[in-house]
């Protein structure tokens, strides 16, 4: 599967045969539960036309630090692309897909987190977007919470983490808040004026640490 993906520029060019064996790599990741109606798991091809609508959006785009502006096809087969090797090499995602699963699995948001090691802190470990339409619903801080606990804590080892937010947005300072993060000060990055966070666990705080349950879906979805 890692060769297949090499010799690839563009996970649009897959073949219905290359997708089906995507399909099934995506599948043996057990997704998870945020709400009974929305769920995170691995981002797929059939994403990039909904990656391109919301990275385009500027309710969306203009409070995020990374994505290139306008975001083009290319950058967003290439994220894919990147995603779906980091799954086939390791069997679990860094960056999930939020999912309407009452809406046949729509993509209305993603979250990344980061398996680098500890002693080599550099930007952000985590990321987040979520479409307008789902604001203020409190889906991020939780599917935020729970891919560090599964992914990155559980999994990877990892302890500590970084992460920013543009100064003045308030859902997203509260949403890592409510991840654990706490705020260290306001920095100069990349042209910006933005908020600096961090979450520095050690094992008695894992101990304490209150555990990210997941939801139980509606009978209908599961």
């Amino acid at each position: 599967m890692e060769q297949l993906l090499a010799q690839r520029k563009s996970v649009h060019d897959m073949t219905a045969e290359e997708i089906e064996q995507l399909q099934a790599l995506h599948d043996s990741f057990r997704p998870r539960w945020i709400t009974p109606t929305v769920q995170v798991g691995p981002l797929m091809p059939s994403d990039r036309d909904d990656l391109l609508k919301y990275l385009n959006d500027p309710r969306i785009v203009n409070t995020l630090v990374g994505p290139p502006k306008p975001y083009l096809p290319e950058h967003a087969d290439g994220w894919i692309r990147t995603r779906i090797e980091r799954l086939s090499l390791k069997g679990s995602p860094l960056e999930c897909a939020i999912r309407d699963m009452e809406k046949g699995g729509k993509l209305i948001g993603a979250v990344r987190v980061s398996d680098g090691p500890d002693d080599q802190l550099e930007g952000d470990d985590v990321g987040y977007w979520l479409a307008a339409e789902y604001h203020g619903q409190g889906l991020m801080a939780k599917a935020l919470k729970l891919m560090l606990q599964d992914i990155s804590i559980k999994e990877a080892g990892k302890r500590k983490f970084n992460a920013h937010a543009h100064i003045g947005n308030w859902a997203s300072r509260r949403t890592l808040e409510k991840a654990g993060f706490v705020y260290l000060s306001e920095v100069h990055l990349h042209g910006l004026q933005i908020w600096r966070f961090r979450q520095y666990l050690t094992e008695e705080d894992l101990a304490v640490r209150e555990v990210a349950v997941e939801a139980v879906p509606l009978p209908s979805l599961s």
